[in-house]
């Protein structure tokens, strides 16, 4: 399993001896799982503290979700940053979460972001309690 340091060092090439490191253990490694949750704190990292445009964070998150040797879960990333693409107003974590509740079976989101419930066509809706 890899962290997102990793995927930073490797994406990013911050420190060339980590990245040579990195490269060697790809090469003798036949699958590294990545989980959901490293791929969201990734697009956090690239977005928020790397300061890189929206087009580029898609562009990197494709090249991990691409990556033959990561097990992830490529069908809810690739909707997800679809989705990135086509709402500058959200989150990468809000095109997780509507995606996941669409392929779990499990919609609405329930929310108060009026942002979300506007946009989504339904999919996530405010509690009338």
């Amino acid at each position: 399993m890899v962290d997102t340091n990793i995927l930073l060092d490797w994406l990013l090439d911050r420190d060339i001896n980590r990245t040579k490191s990195i490269d060697k253990l790809f090469a003798a490694t036949k699958e590294l799982h990545v989980p959901d949750v490293i791929l969201v704190e990734l697009a956090f990292a690239l977005e928020k503290f790397y300061e890189i445009p929206r087009s580029l964070v898609s562009d990197n998150l494709h090249k991990v979700i691409d990556e033959p040797i990561f097990n992830c879960s490529r069908t809810l990333f690739q909707r997800a940053l679809t989705e990135y693409s086509e709402h500058p107003l959200w989150s990468f974590l809000d095109c997780c979460l509507l995606n996941y509740a669409e392929l779990q079976n499990v919609l609405p989101v329930w929310t108060f972001d009026k942002k979300l419930i506007n946009q989504s066509n339904k999919r996530a809706q405010a509690p009338n309690v």
